[in-house]
């Protein structure tokens, strides 16, 4: 599907957001006649300027559309859509759009269950600091048709498992970072949401495939596919505790790296990988990594209270990516967590806290209070030294009660923003406000 065929028929798109927003001023540019109208499940933020919007569920559409683009928070087995597809109508994600129309683009194609924006960032830098013109999008920020027009040498493109459950494209190299269940509510199951992070290899035409090899789930994932090319194993680039060698030699030291924690050099031992299959050269790596600065909401330190480190890691929405801030984290932090409830399993924080126990712990809604619960009869943290708040700014004052002097306090919720935050980086900028404001009130 191109813009060409969006020049006849009835298109249907579902969803208005970052990407529907992309896709209306793609249009006016290349096929400003199409007959397009909206569906979204509730009011969008930003409605269409040009397109009818309807307020409804797929259901709702008495005629079916000639073809339909799917936003990606839209789930790709509603009963509307399956009727459809099995009718012959296509269905497929916006971003299928860009890569259709640009079919010869070089794009490194990145997805995994965490660490999949760090290692495109960490990837788009250094293919940067050789000299190559590159652009970073998709699901990290940049929409792809506001990539359309544009002419750099690589496509570093960011993929969640939203957007490739039915995504049509291409790639001369993939990345797998990780593979832990996630979104089971939204692809029914860990087996459904497994098979669309691995479909980054059916856009693949002969390169390659690179994994973290260190993950036994990933590996096995990925056995019966060609042309796999695992890192951090031994024999190439791998990440230990001090940092990152290859073929017996120090690449890299953990103090050098510009990220925190263990599991952001086994993203860079990724990066480095394919930006060497790239353009065959691997140092001098600290010179290349030195101007690279860290996403938002990762691990990030927060201007606070003196005395007190402050760290945002609000991209968490999972138990697994809450163990991994806690293990970067300075001991016996005051761990702040909580959000939608989907069922996940929090024994292994409960386990890691028992080992290496919290100065308290903070749960916000709506599953905070469950989780506090958990990791107090595992003996994570002591029965008077948890609390539970209603919002951000509660729970913050809260954390700083709780904290000892020089200690830390860590956001990493493990579990989505929504419906009380728009995304997780709404929540993380609530956690900055909040932190600002206690610093302007306790200095």
């Amino acid at each position: 599907m191109n813009f060409e065929t969006l020049k006849s028929g009835r298109t249907l798109v579902l969803g208005f957001g970052r990407e529907g927003r992309a896709l209306e001023r793609a249009v006016v540019r290349r096929a400003p006649d199409a007959r397009i109208e909206v569906l979204c499940d509730r009011a969008p933020d930003v409605e269409p300027h040009d397109w009818p919007l309807r307020i409804g569920t797929p259901d709702s559409i008495s005629v079916a559309p000639d073809r339909v683009l799917r936003s990606p928070g839209v789930p790709v087995d509603l009963p509307a859509l399956v009727r459809w597809r099995a009718a012959g109508t296509p269905v497929t994600c916006i971003s299928s759009l860009w890569f259709a129309e640009r079919p010869d683009a070089r794009v490194v194609a990145v997805t995994g269950s965490k660490g999949k924006s760090t290692t495109a960032a960490l990837i788009a830098h250094l293919l940067a600091a050789d000299g190559k013109s590159v652009a970073l999008g998709g699901n990290i920020g940049v929409p792809m048709l506001d990539l359309l027009e544009d002419g750099s040498d690589w496509f570093v493109v960011e993929l969640s498992s939203y957007q490739l459950a039915d995504l049509h494209g291409h790639a001369s190299t993939a990345v797998i970072t990780r593979l832990f269940p996630e979104h089971q509510d939204w692809h029914g199951g860990v087996a459904n949401y497994y098979a669309a992070k691995l479909r980054v290899a059916d856009l693949l035409d002969g390169g390659p495939l690179w994994i973290n090899g260190a993950d036994p789930v990933l590996a096995e994932a990925v056995s019966g596919l060609a042309n796999v090319r695992p890192v951090n194993v031994e024999g190439g680039i791998r990440a230990e505790a001090d940092g990152i060698r290859c073929r017996g030699r120090r690449l890299l030291t953990a103090a050098d790296s510009p990220l925190v924690g263990r599991h952001n050099l086994d993203n860079l031992a990724l990066a480095l990988a394919v930006v060497e299959s790239i353009d065959g050269q691997l140092e001098p790596v600290a010179g290349r990594l030195a101007s690279f600065r860290p996403l938002p909401h990762r691990l990030e330190p927060v201007p606070g209270p003196a005395g007190t480190l402050w760290v945002n890691d609000s991209i968490a929405t999972t138990p697994y990516a809450t163990l991994a801030a806690l293990q970067a984290s300075p001991p016996n932090p005051v761990l702040i967590v909580g959000g939608l409830e989907r069922g996940a399993d929090w024994q292994m924080v409960a386990a890691f806290c028992r080992a290496n126990p919290l100065s308290g712990l903070v749960g916000l809604p709506d599953n905070g209070p469950a989780i506090c619960r958990l990791v107090v009869e595992a003996g994570g943290v002591e029965v008077g030294r948890v609390s539970t708040a209603e919002n951000m700014v509660e729970a913050v004052a809260a954390a700083r009660s709780l904290s000892t002097p020089g200690g830390a306090i860590l956001l990493s919720p493990g579990a989505p923003s929504f419906p009380r935050f728009r995304d997780f980086e709404q929540r993380g900028n609530a956690f900055r406000e909040a932190v600002g404001m206690l610093a302007e009130s306790n200095p």
